[in-house]
């Protein structure tokens, strides 16, 4: 066999490919057609804050050299800073911008370098199931074991302080939590918050928490910071504006927590990334600048009022066309996890039904079992990624391809 091909690395050979990257990349190569209805990815379909990318574009013309040149790892600190200011301002919390905190390619680096950080070969990192399909492989590159705490949408898919206790092994090391949650649409309860965290401390484990749809919230629902409830020094927090401002393309996310966790990631960072582009620091120092009137502006009167409506109309069509579909209405993020099972009789199982469905109504859902086990004969939706008429349009699709 060629040196070139018996050489690779098992770490990389044994890496799972994200599901949903593969579809991100099917729809690309389908190219501009209009046919094809997407309730697949998790992208949002708003166009970013005109104000912030009319300072950018302006930026570039006055100071073009200076715009894309190199800065230090974790960040300009002029973007630091802005970033804890943000977090002073919305959530109550001081991080120190000096040493607490550093830029990141996107949550998903941020995510990969907390693992890398933290997590020694063989240490178990809980998760819940159905999960984030980013976790597991992460968790594994960082030599760690995924410990998955089941979960379903009849009990709101929420994690609870005893699961967690049930789940703690000798070897579990780490926490993840995400919420709002992908692909469920769930938040935890303030009173489950606690008790994660109680045992979180007790067992002395460390939390990573991921705040990526922490501003897409609804139904008069509030995001907690959990350091607002307690285990400071065990938690880091992960982060991006992908969503926040609709620029997932620029990949520009954050990562804060104690000094330590900080300084050795930002060491890990030198050599994986360098640094962090400038185009989209100055962008985002715009976007947060004027104590964050710019964000809080884009966020209430463009992003949730859109999102919002959307849900609620998917919800509607939902009861009307699938009524025998299962489902937790979402409290934030992007998606409805859909419990199809009753609608599975003739199909092998979810993927081969959203297989199926692409291929014959050209209608894009995410099977839920790419999610975990509890995912099986669940489907994932996302609301925020087609106006209204192609909601309605997309579900009589589904419809009409179960009666077919």
């Amino acid at each position: 066999m060629p040196k070139h091909q018996r050489d690779i690395s098992n770490k990389t050979k044994n890496i799972v490919g994200s599901p949903i990257r593969k579809i991100t990349r099917l729809l690309e190569e389908a190219g501009e057609k209009e046919s094809i209805i997407s309730f697949g990815g998790g992208a949002p379909s708003l166009a970013p804050p005109q104000e912030s990318m009319n300072h950018l574009i302006e930026k570039l013309r006055k100071e073009p050299q200076r715009s894309v040149c190199y800065n230090s790892t974790p960040g300009l600190l002029k973007t630091r800073e802005a970033v804890t200011e943000m977090l002073k301002e919305e959530e109550k919390i001081d991080i120190d911008p000096k040493e607490e905190i550093t830029l990141t390619a996107g949550g998903t680096q941020g995510l990969y370098a907390a693992l890398q950080t933290l997590i020694n070969p063989g240490q178990e990192v809980m998760i819940s199931d159905p999960a984030y399909v980013g976790y597991p492989e992460a968790i594994k590159l960082a030599g760690g074991k995924v410990n998955r705490i089941k979960t379903t949408w009849q009990e709101d898919f929420q994690i609870t302080p005893e699961k967690i206790n049930n789940n703690i092994t000798k070897k579990t090391e780490a926490l993840i939590l995400l919420s709002p949650d992908n692909p469920t649409g769930r938040m935890l309860t303030e009173k489950n918050l606690k008790g994660i965290i109680e045992v979180v401390e007790d067992q002395d484990l460390w939390l990573i928490t991921d705040d990526i749809y922490k501003d897409i919230v609804f139904e008069d629902q509030e995001f907690i910071n959990t350091r607002k409830i307690g285990a400071y020094e065990n938690t880091v927090t992960c982060s991006s504006f992908s969503k926040t401002a609709s620029v997932p393309g620029m990949r520009i996310g954050y990562t804060y927590g104690p000094k330590e966790v900080i300084k050795n990631m930002t060491q890990l960072l030198q050599y994986e990334a360098l640094c962090i582009g400038r185009i989209p620091q100055i962008f985002l120092q715009h976007f947060l600048s004027e104590k964050g009137k710019h964000k809080r502006n884009y966020i209430q009167k463009e992003v949730l009022p859109v999102y919002k409506h959307r849900k609620n109309i998917m919800k509607k069509v939902l009861k009307e066309k699938l009524p025998k579909a299962g489902y937790s209405e979402p409290k934030g993020a992007f998606y409805y996890f859909l419990d199809v099972s009753r609608y599975l009789e003739n199909y092998k199982d979810e993927e081969q039904f959203s297989h199926e469905l692409y291929k014959e109504a050209e209608v894009v859902v995410i099977p839920g079992g790419y999610f975990g086990e509890e995912g099986k004969n669940h489907v994932r939706l996302t609301f925020v990624s087609e106006p209204e008429d192609r909601i309605k349009e997309g579900i009589n699709r589904i419809s009409e391809f179960l009666v077919s």
